[in-house]
Protein backbone atom coordinates (compact mmCIF):
# COMPACT_ATOMS: atom_id res chain seq x y z
CA UNK A 1 0.00 0.00 0.00
CA UNK A 2 0.90 3.50 -0.39
CA UNK A 3 0.55 4.99 2.80
CA UNK A 4 0.92 9.21 4.02
CA UNK A 5 1.87 9.58 7.20
CA UNK A 6 0.59 12.78 8.72
CA UNK A 7 1.50 15.07 11.85
CA UNK A 8 2.83 18.18 13.23
CA UNK A 9 6.35 17.85 12.90
CA UNK A 10 9.08 18.87 15.43
CA UNK A 11 7.03 17.80 18.22
CA UNK A 12 6.60 14.38 16.70
CA UNK A 13 9.90 13.79 15.00
CA UNK A 14 10.74 10.65 16.83
CA UNK A 15 7.77 9.22 16.55
CA UNK A 16 6.97 9.81 13.05
CA UNK A 17 10.52 8.29 12.27
CA UNK A 18 9.30 5.01 14.15
CA UNK A 19 5.93 5.27 11.89
CA UNK A 20 7.77 5.21 8.81
CA UNK A 21 10.44 3.10 9.86
CA UNK A 22 8.27 0.11 10.56
CA UNK A 23 5.93 1.18 7.52
CA UNK A 24 8.97 0.62 5.21
CA UNK A 25 10.10 -2.65 7.11
CA UNK A 26 6.49 -3.78 6.31
CA UNK A 27 6.90 -3.46 2.48
CA UNK A 28 5.00 0.40 2.09
CA UNK A 29 5.71 2.76 -0.03
CA UNK A 30 5.08 6.19 2.65
CA UNK A 31 4.75 9.58 1.79
CA UNK A 32 5.57 11.97 3.98
CA UNK A 33 6.37 15.65 3.77
CA UNK A 34 10.31 14.74 4.85
CA UNK A 35 9.69 13.77 0.51
CA UNK A 36 8.93 17.45 -0.11
CA UNK A 37 11.52 19.67 -1.57
CA UNK A 38 11.93 23.26 -2.87
CA UNK A 39 8.70 24.11 -5.54
CA UNK A 40 6.71 26.50 -7.13
CA UNK A 41 3.56 25.68 -5.38
CA UNK A 42 2.08 25.54 -1.80
CA UNK A 43 3.16 23.20 0.93
CA UNK A 44 -0.43 22.62 1.75
CA UNK A 45 -0.94 21.89 -2.17
CA UNK A 46 1.82 19.42 -2.50
CA UNK A 47 0.41 17.52 0.59
CA UNK A 48 -3.02 17.37 -0.25
CA UNK A 49 -1.51 15.69 -3.54
CA UNK A 50 0.09 13.49 -1.98
CA UNK A 51 -2.84 11.97 0.22
CA UNK A 52 -4.64 11.89 -3.07
CA UNK A 53 -1.81 9.27 -4.12
CA UNK A 54 -2.31 7.63 -1.24
CA UNK A 55 -4.03 4.48 -0.34
CA UNK A 56 -4.25 4.57 3.23
CA UNK A 57 -3.62 7.77 5.78
CA UNK A 58 -1.70 7.56 9.15
CA UNK A 59 -2.45 10.45 11.65
CA UNK A 60 -0.47 11.16 14.57
CA UNK A 61 -1.76 13.38 17.25
CA UNK A 62 -0.14 14.98 19.92
CA UNK A 63 -0.50 18.46 21.51
CA UNK A 64 0.11 20.76 18.38
CA UNK A 65 -2.26 21.81 16.24
CA UNK A 66 0.32 22.38 13.76
CA UNK A 67 1.50 25.01 10.93
CA UNK A 68 -1.68 27.39 9.63
CA UNK A 69 -1.18 28.28 6.12
CA UNK A 70 -2.09 31.52 4.88
CA UNK A 71 -3.22 33.03 8.46
CA UNK A 72 -5.51 36.09 8.04
CA UNK A 73 -5.73 35.49 4.40
CA UNK A 74 -9.28 34.22 3.16
CA UNK A 75 -8.66 30.31 2.39
CA UNK A 76 -12.34 28.72 1.69
CA UNK A 77 -13.38 27.95 -1.63
CA UNK A 78 -9.50 29.41 -3.25
CA UNK A 79 -9.47 26.67 -6.10
CA UNK A 80 -5.76 27.20 -6.05
CA UNK A 81 -5.11 25.22 -2.45
CA UNK A 82 -7.90 22.53 -3.63
CA UNK A 83 -8.14 22.52 -0.10
CA UNK A 84 -11.20 20.02 1.55
CA UNK A 85 -14.47 21.39 1.47
CA UNK A 86 -15.44 20.79 5.11
CA UNK A 87 -17.57 22.78 7.59
CA UNK A 88 -14.79 22.45 9.96
CA UNK A 89 -12.44 24.66 8.07
CA UNK A 90 -12.16 28.46 9.07
CA UNK A 91 -10.25 30.79 6.56
CA UNK A 92 -6.62 31.36 7.77
CA UNK A 93 -7.23 29.18 11.20
CA UNK A 94 -6.59 25.69 9.45
CA UNK A 95 -3.80 23.64 10.06
CA UNK A 96 -1.92 21.38 7.35
CA UNK A 97 -2.39 18.68 9.99
CA UNK A 98 -6.14 18.70 9.98
CA UNK A 99 -6.02 19.74 6.62
CA UNK A 100 -4.35 16.39 5.64
CA UNK A 101 -7.34 14.68 7.66
CA UNK A 102 -10.11 16.36 5.89
CA UNK A 103 -8.56 15.12 2.78
CA UNK A 104 -8.09 11.41 3.76
CA UNK A 105 -11.94 12.00 4.47
CA UNK A 106 -13.02 13.34 1.47
CA UNK A 107 -11.37 10.75 -0.47
CA UNK A 108 -12.38 8.08 1.51
CA UNK A 109 -9.39 6.44 2.12
CA UNK A 110 -9.05 4.42 5.35
CA UNK A 111 -7.63 6.53 8.14
CA UNK A 112 -5.61 5.29 11.61
CA UNK A 113 -5.42 7.44 14.17
CA UNK A 114 -2.69 7.79 16.69
CA UNK A 115 -3.15 9.82 19.89
CA UNK A 116 -0.81 10.91 22.23
CA UNK A 117 -1.95 9.08 25.59
CA UNK A 118 -3.31 11.60 27.81
CA UNK A 119 -1.79 10.50 31.06
CA UNK A 120 1.88 9.87 29.20
CA UNK A 121 4.26 12.55 30.53
CA UNK A 122 5.07 15.41 27.30
CA UNK A 123 7.58 18.10 27.93
CA UNK A 124 5.54 21.53 28.11
CA UNK A 125 7.69 23.15 25.34
CA UNK A 126 6.22 20.68 23.13
CA UNK A 127 2.28 21.55 24.24
CA UNK A 128 0.28 24.47 22.24
CA UNK A 129 0.28 27.94 24.69
CA UNK A 130 3.68 27.22 26.31
CA UNK A 131 5.98 28.34 23.51
CA UNK A 132 4.76 31.63 22.62
CA UNK A 133 8.40 32.62 21.14
CA UNK A 134 7.72 29.67 18.27
CA UNK A 135 6.29 31.32 15.34
CA UNK A 136 2.21 30.97 14.82
CA UNK A 137 2.60 29.09 18.03
CA UNK A 138 -1.39 28.52 19.22
CA UNK A 139 -2.25 30.45 22.20
CA UNK A 140 -3.42 27.44 24.38
CA UNK A 141 -4.36 23.68 23.95
CA UNK A 142 -8.44 24.67 22.36
CA UNK A 143 -7.62 24.15 18.49
CA UNK A 144 -5.41 20.61 19.35
CA UNK A 145 -8.04 19.70 21.61
CA UNK A 146 -10.92 20.17 19.44
CA UNK A 147 -9.31 17.74 16.78
CA UNK A 148 -8.49 15.10 19.13
CA UNK A 149 -12.14 15.25 20.44
CA UNK A 150 -13.49 14.81 16.55
CA UNK A 151 -11.31 12.28 16.03
CA UNK A 152 -12.32 10.46 19.46
CA UNK A 153 -16.18 10.71 17.99
CA UNK A 154 -15.37 10.12 14.02
CA UNK A 155 -12.54 7.26 14.55
CA UNK A 156 -11.34 4.45 16.39
CA UNK A 157 -8.18 5.39 17.66
CA UNK A 158 -5.41 3.84 19.14
CA UNK A 159 -3.39 5.77 22.16
CA UNK A 160 0.75 5.70 22.16
CA UNK A 161 3.60 6.67 24.23
CA UNK A 162 6.93 6.35 23.38
CA UNK A 163 8.43 5.62 19.69
CA UNK A 164 8.76 2.05 20.11
CA UNK A 165 5.39 1.78 21.31
CA UNK A 166 4.13 3.57 18.42
CA UNK A 167 5.77 1.78 15.98
CA UNK A 168 4.39 -1.38 17.14
CA UNK A 169 0.51 0.03 17.37
CA UNK A 170 1.15 1.56 13.95
CA UNK A 171 2.41 -1.81 12.26
CA UNK A 172 -0.39 -3.66 14.28
CA UNK A 173 -3.38 -1.38 12.81
CA UNK A 174 -1.49 -1.07 9.23
CA UNK A 175 -1.42 -5.16 8.83
CA UNK A 176 -5.21 -4.79 9.56
CA UNK A 177 -6.19 -2.32 7.51
CA UNK A 178 -4.20 -4.56 4.87
CA UNK A 179 -6.37 -7.35 5.53
CA UNK A 180 -10.04 -5.54 5.84
CA UNK A 181 -9.10 -4.42 2.23
CA UNK A 182 -9.32 -8.01 1.12
CA UNK A 183 -12.91 -7.91 2.08
CA UNK A 184 -15.19 -7.81 -0.96
CA UNK A 185 -18.67 -7.63 -0.93
CA UNK A 186 -20.52 -9.26 -3.87
CA UNK A 187 -23.33 -6.79 -4.22
CA UNK A 188 -27.21 -9.46 -4.34
CA UNK A 189 -29.26 -8.16 -7.71
CA UNK A 190 -32.17 -7.10 -6.14
CA UNK A 191 -35.17 -8.08 -8.43
CA UNK A 192 -38.30 -5.52 -8.91
CA UNK A 193 -40.94 -5.47 -6.28
CA UNK A 194 -43.04 -6.19 -9.54
CA UNK A 195 -41.07 -10.16 -9.97
CA UNK A 196 -42.44 -11.57 -7.11
CA UNK A 197 -45.68 -12.06 -8.29
CA UNK A 198 -47.65 -13.54 -12.14
CA UNK A 199 -49.22 -10.21 -13.26
CA UNK A 200 -48.69 -8.59 -16.45
CA UNK A 201 -45.17 -8.13 -18.68
CA UNK A 202 -43.49 -5.99 -16.07
CA UNK A 203 -43.02 -9.53 -13.84
CA UNK A 204 -41.40 -11.51 -16.90
CA UNK A 205 -39.72 -8.18 -17.80
CA UNK A 206 -38.26 -7.56 -14.60
CA UNK A 207 -37.37 -11.34 -13.94
CA UNK A 208 -35.39 -11.34 -17.20
CA UNK A 209 -33.43 -7.95 -16.51
CA UNK A 210 -32.23 -9.11 -13.15
CA UNK A 211 -31.38 -12.63 -14.34
CA UNK A 212 -29.18 -10.11 -16.86
CA UNK A 213 -28.18 -7.89 -14.71
CA UNK A 214 -26.79 -10.61 -12.75
CA UNK A 215 -24.68 -12.46 -16.20
CA UNK A 216 -21.60 -14.20 -15.37
CA UNK A 217 -20.12 -11.79 -12.75
CA UNK A 218 -22.88 -11.92 -10.22
CA UNK A 219 -23.32 -14.47 -7.52
CA UNK A 220 -26.28 -13.52 -5.94
CA UNK A 221 -29.77 -12.27 -6.47
CA UNK A 222 -31.69 -11.01 -3.37
CA UNK A 223 -35.73 -10.67 -3.16
CA UNK A 224 -37.03 -8.83 -0.61
CA UNK A 225 -40.32 -9.69 1.08
CA UNK A 226 -41.65 -6.53 1.90
CA UNK A 227 -43.48 -7.03 -1.33
CA UNK A 228 -45.19 -10.09 -2.23
CA UNK A 229 -43.92 -13.26 -3.44
CA UNK A 230 -44.99 -16.59 -4.55
CA UNK A 231 -43.46 -19.47 -4.32
CA UNK A 232 -43.58 -20.41 -7.82
CA UNK A 233 -42.09 -16.99 -9.00
CA UNK A 234 -38.94 -17.69 -6.35
CA UNK A 235 -38.87 -21.26 -8.50
CA UNK A 236 -38.80 -19.83 -11.67
CA UNK A 237 -35.91 -17.61 -10.28
CA UNK A 238 -34.06 -20.01 -9.40
CA UNK A 239 -34.57 -22.21 -12.39
CA UNK A 240 -33.57 -19.10 -14.46
CA UNK A 241 -30.76 -18.24 -12.67
CA UNK A 242 -29.18 -21.89 -12.81
CA UNK A 243 -29.27 -22.03 -17.08
CA UNK A 244 -28.25 -18.70 -17.57
CA UNK A 245 -25.71 -17.30 -14.60
CA UNK A 246 -23.27 -18.26 -11.92
CA UNK A 247 -25.52 -17.12 -9.25
CA UNK A 248 -25.28 -19.83 -6.12
CA UNK A 249 -27.06 -18.10 -3.43
CA UNK A 250 -30.81 -15.98 -3.40
CA UNK A 251 -30.80 -14.16 -0.45
CA UNK A 252 -34.19 -13.07 1.49
CA UNK A 253 -34.87 -9.44 3.19
CA UNK A 254 -37.49 -7.84 4.51
CA UNK A 255 -37.20 -4.23 4.46
CA UNK A 256 -38.42 -1.39 6.45
CA UNK A 257 -37.96 2.68 6.12
CA UNK A 258 -34.82 3.49 7.99
CA UNK A 259 -35.10 5.87 11.58
CA UNK A 260 -33.22 8.39 9.58
CA UNK A 261 -34.42 11.99 10.94
CA UNK A 262 -36.90 13.52 8.73
CA UNK A 263 -37.99 10.45 6.27
CA UNK A 264 -41.36 9.58 6.44
CA UNK A 265 -42.80 5.56 6.13
CA UNK A 266 -43.68 5.93 2.64
CA UNK A 267 -44.72 2.63 -0.34
CA UNK A 268 -42.12 0.36 -0.94
CA UNK A 269 -42.12 1.36 -4.79
CA UNK A 270 -40.78 4.70 -3.76
CA UNK A 271 -37.04 4.14 -4.40
CA UNK A 272 -36.17 7.92 -2.95
CA UNK A 273 -37.06 6.38 0.72
CA UNK A 274 -34.20 4.62 2.27
CA UNK A 275 -34.78 1.36 3.61
CA UNK A 276 -32.96 -0.92 5.99
CA UNK A 277 -32.74 -4.42 4.65
CA UNK A 278 -33.46 -6.97 7.84
CA UNK A 279 -31.84 -10.36 6.80
CA UNK A 280 -34.56 -13.37 6.58
CA UNK A 281 -32.37 -16.43 5.33
CA UNK A 282 -30.38 -17.40 2.44
CA UNK A 283 -31.06 -20.15 0.13
CA UNK A 284 -28.75 -22.07 -2.22
CA UNK A 285 -30.11 -22.39 -5.92
CA UNK A 286 -30.37 -26.12 -5.53
CA UNK A 287 -32.42 -26.04 -2.44
CA UNK A 288 -35.00 -23.88 -3.87
CA UNK A 289 -35.50 -26.00 -6.83
CA UNK A 290 -35.88 -29.36 -4.89
CA UNK A 291 -37.95 -28.03 -2.18
CA UNK A 292 -40.64 -25.72 -4.52
CA UNK A 293 -41.01 -27.43 -7.05
CA UNK A 294 -44.78 -26.96 -7.99
CA UNK A 295 -46.39 -30.60 -8.67
CA UNK A 296 -47.72 -29.73 -11.88
CA UNK A 297 -43.77 -28.93 -13.32
CA UNK A 298 -42.97 -32.88 -13.52
CA UNK A 299 -45.30 -33.95 -15.78
CA UNK A 300 -44.76 -30.20 -18.26
CA UNK A 301 -42.08 -29.71 -20.88
CA UNK A 302 -40.64 -26.69 -18.74
CA UNK A 303 -37.98 -29.05 -16.79
CA UNK A 304 -36.97 -30.54 -20.50
CA UNK A 305 -36.88 -27.03 -21.29
CA UNK A 306 -35.02 -25.97 -18.75
CA UNK A 307 -32.32 -28.29 -19.01
CA UNK A 308 -31.78 -28.04 -22.76
CA UNK A 309 -31.01 -24.60 -22.18
CA UNK A 310 -27.76 -25.53 -19.97
CA UNK A 311 -26.09 -26.83 -23.98
CA UNK A 312 -27.24 -23.80 -25.75
CA UNK A 313 -25.76 -20.96 -26.72
CA UNK A 314 -27.95 -18.34 -27.61
CA UNK A 315 -29.09 -14.84 -26.60
CA UNK A 316 -30.00 -14.81 -22.69
CA UNK A 317 -33.13 -12.28 -23.62
CA UNK A 318 -34.60 -14.61 -26.32
CA UNK A 319 -33.72 -17.95 -23.90
CA UNK A 320 -35.42 -16.19 -20.64
CA UNK A 321 -38.20 -15.52 -22.78
CA UNK A 322 -39.10 -18.51 -24.77
CA UNK A 323 -38.49 -20.32 -20.61
CA UNK A 324 -41.29 -18.05 -19.85
CA UNK A 325 -43.43 -18.79 -22.23
CA UNK A 326 -42.71 -22.62 -21.46
CA UNK A 327 -43.31 -21.81 -17.66
CA UNK A 328 -46.76 -20.37 -18.54
CA UNK A 329 -47.66 -23.31 -20.83
CA UNK A 330 -46.81 -26.02 -17.99
CA UNK A 331 -49.47 -24.17 -15.58
CA UNK A 332 -51.68 -23.90 -18.83
CA UNK A 333 -51.48 -20.62 -18.69
CA UNK A 334 -50.62 -17.29 -21.00
CA UNK A 335 -48.70 -14.66 -20.37
CA UNK A 336 -51.24 -12.58 -18.59
CA UNK A 337 -53.59 -14.82 -17.70
CA UNK A 338 -52.14 -17.03 -14.72
CA UNK A 339 -55.07 -18.33 -13.13
CA UNK A 340 -53.10 -21.88 -12.50
CA UNK A 341 -50.20 -20.76 -10.91
CA UNK A 342 -51.89 -18.48 -8.86
CA UNK A 343 -53.92 -21.90 -7.40
CA UNK A 344 -50.92 -23.50 -7.31
CA UNK A 345 -48.88 -20.82 -5.51
CA UNK A 346 -47.62 -19.98 -1.86
CA UNK A 347 -47.87 -16.56 -0.90
CA UNK A 348 -44.27 -16.23 0.85
CA UNK A 349 -43.25 -14.94 4.31
CA UNK A 350 -40.41 -15.56 6.75
CA UNK A 351 -42.27 -18.28 8.82
CA UNK A 352 -43.33 -19.96 5.92
CA UNK A 353 -39.77 -20.39 4.36
CA UNK A 354 -38.15 -21.36 7.40
CA UNK A 355 -40.66 -24.25 8.35
CA UNK A 356 -40.34 -25.27 4.04
CA UNK A 357 -36.72 -25.45 4.23
CA UNK A 358 -35.36 -25.49 7.87
CA UNK A 359 -31.57 -25.81 8.22
CA UNK A 360 -31.70 -25.82 4.15
CA UNK A 361 -32.02 -21.66 5.06
CA UNK A 362 -29.01 -19.78 6.50
CA UNK A 363 -30.13 -17.54 9.31
CA UNK A 364 -27.64 -15.76 10.83
CA UNK A 365 -25.81 -13.52 9.24
CA UNK A 366 -22.89 -10.93 10.20
CA UNK A 367 -22.88 -7.34 11.10
CA UNK A 368 -19.84 -5.71 10.07
CA UNK A 369 -20.72 -1.60 9.86
CA UNK A 370 -17.71 -0.49 8.03
CA UNK A 371 -15.75 -2.96 6.23
CA UNK A 372 -13.17 -0.92 5.92
CA UNK A 373 -12.77 -1.17 9.93
CA UNK A 374 -13.17 -4.73 10.57
CA UNK A 375 -11.51 -6.03 13.42
CA UNK A 376 -9.30 -9.47 13.77
CA UNK A 377 -12.76 -10.95 14.84
CA UNK A 378 -15.02 -10.20 11.96
CA UNK A 379 -11.94 -11.49 10.28
CA UNK A 380 -12.41 -14.71 12.18
CA UNK A 381 -16.34 -14.48 12.27
CA UNK A 382 -16.29 -14.52 8.51
CA UNK A 383 -13.56 -17.11 8.06
CA UNK A 384 -15.38 -19.67 10.55
CA UNK A 385 -18.52 -18.96 9.22
CA UNK A 386 -20.06 -22.80 7.80
CA UNK A 387 -20.91 -21.73 4.18
CA UNK A 388 -18.26 -20.71 1.67
CA UNK A 389 -21.27 -17.72 0.95
CA UNK A 390 -21.46 -15.20 4.49
CA UNK A 391 -24.14 -13.16 4.48
CA UNK A 392 -23.45 -9.91 5.92
CA UNK A 393 -25.32 -6.92 7.05
CA UNK A 394 -23.20 -3.63 6.38
CA UNK A 395 -24.30 -0.53 6.70
CA UNK A 396 -24.20 2.34 3.62
CA UNK A 397 -24.40 6.09 3.06
CA UNK A 398 -27.51 7.66 1.27
CA UNK A 399 -26.63 9.73 -1.73
CA UNK A 400 -26.60 12.86 0.54
CA UNK A 401 -23.96 11.09 3.03
CA UNK A 402 -26.03 12.74 6.22
CA UNK A 403 -28.02 9.80 5.82
CA UNK A 404 -27.75 5.77 5.79
CA UNK A 405 -29.47 1.99 5.34
CA UNK A 406 -28.64 -1.21 6.41
CA UNK A 407 -28.00 -3.65 3.15
CA UNK A 408 -27.42 -7.35 3.17
CA UNK A 409 -24.99 -8.62 0.38
CA UNK A 410 -22.35 -11.61 0.62
CA UNK A 411 -19.00 -12.32 1.33
CA UNK A 412 -17.25 -15.31 -1.18
CA UNK A 413 -14.66 -17.27 1.39
CA UNK A 414 -13.13 -18.84 -1.11
CA UNK A 415 -12.09 -16.04 -2.20
CA UNK A 416 -11.46 -14.30 1.06
CA UNK A 417 -9.48 -17.29 1.57
CA UNK A 418 -7.43 -16.72 -1.71
CA UNK A 419 -6.83 -12.92 -1.32
CA UNK A 420 -5.77 -13.19 2.43
CA UNK A 421 -3.40 -16.32 1.46
CA UNK A 422 -1.48 -14.09 -1.70
CA UNK A 423 -1.36 -10.77 0.58
CA UNK A 424 0.64 -13.40 3.24
CA UNK A 425 3.32 -14.48 0.61
CA UNK A 426 4.12 -10.93 -1.15
CA UNK A 427 4.36 -9.69 2.76
CA UNK A 428 7.11 -12.92 3.40
CA UNK A 429 8.68 -12.21 -0.24
CA UNK A 430 8.54 -7.97 0.80
CA UNK A 431 10.37 -9.33 4.04
CA UNK A 432 12.76 -11.13 2.19
CA UNK A 433 13.70 -8.71 0.28
CA UNK A 434 14.47 -6.20 2.99
CA UNK A 435 16.40 -8.36 4.64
Amino acid sequence: MRIFVSSSFEDLKEHRAAAIRVLRQLGHEVLAMEDLVAAASTPLNKVLEMVDRSDAYVGLFGWRYGYVPGAGSKRKGNKTDNVPSADSIADGETSITHFEYLRALEREIPVMAFLLDEQYPWPPQLIDGFDAARPQAQPNTKKIRALREKLQLERIVSWFTTPTDLEARVGTAVTMAGLTRQLNLEEAQLLPSEAGVASDSSAAEGIKNAIIAAGDTGRALKIDLATSWWSTRLYLIAALASCFTHVQRILVVDSRPTDNPGQSTAAVHDSSVLRDERFVGQLSINAILTTLEPPVIATSTFLTSMQGRHLINDDMAVGIDQLVVEWARAFKDTIGNHINERATKVDLTAERLRRRFGDAMLQQPIRIADLRRASEVDILRLLDYPNDFVPVITRVAGKSKLTYFERVDLVDKVALNARLARSYLEELLDRARIR
